[in-house]
């Protein structure tokens, strides 16, 4: 009888295991080259709502941030070269993690640096629903979705990488 009940036991713990990992590769999956990307609506430096579908008919180029991340501000200028070669079918878009009392801070940070593009700030910073969706765990992270609103990269290249170049020009972004 013990025998039986530890091993339904380490039968009950090793099932909750798996589907526990077949439950995040499944969610990884709905991130995928090719499937729709999930959506979000955050406000701008404006306090307006802007929406990943505002932006439909162009590739969008994600740039998931905080005013925190050293990584994230070393590859702004890289980021702001390539938004000044690249302008005619895209549009790039800055989604901050910063929390919500840093809001200030955030819109200085851009005013400061007199970024370019959409700057949006993300609702509920690390918890956002489109920030949970892809799984970001780190940032600086890249997104790239086509004008039909589906996931070109959910890793797309960093701006200082050669290869984001080449992924724009194959995909004949301009």
């Amino acid at each position: 009888m013990r025998n039986l009940l530890l091993f339904l036991v380490v039968l009950g713990t090793l099932s909750f295991t798996l589907t526990k990992e077949v439950s995040k590769s499944t969610e990884k999956a709905t991130i995928a080259s090719g499937k729709i990307s999930p959506t979000f609506s955050f406000k701008n430096t404006e306090d307006k709502l802007i929406s990943l579908a505002d932006f439909k008919g162009k590739y969008v180029y994600i740039d998931i941030w905080a005013t925190w991340c050293e990584p994230c501000k070393e590859e702004l200028e890289a980021l702001e070269e390539i938004k000044q070669t690249f302008t005619e079918n895209i549009a790039f878009v800055g989604v901050s993690v910063d929390y919500n009392r840093d809001t200030n801070k955030w819109k200085q940070f851009i005013a400061t640096k007199s970024l370019k593009g959409t700057q949006v700030i993300a609702d509920n910073n690390w918890y956002s629903d489109f920030i949970r969706a892809y799984d970001i765990t780190t940032i600086p992270r890249f997104i790239l979705i086509d004008p039909e609103g589906k996931i070109v990269e959910a890793y797309a290249p960093k701006p200082s990488q050669n290869q984001l170049k080449t992924l724009f020009e194959r995909m004949d972004i301009k």
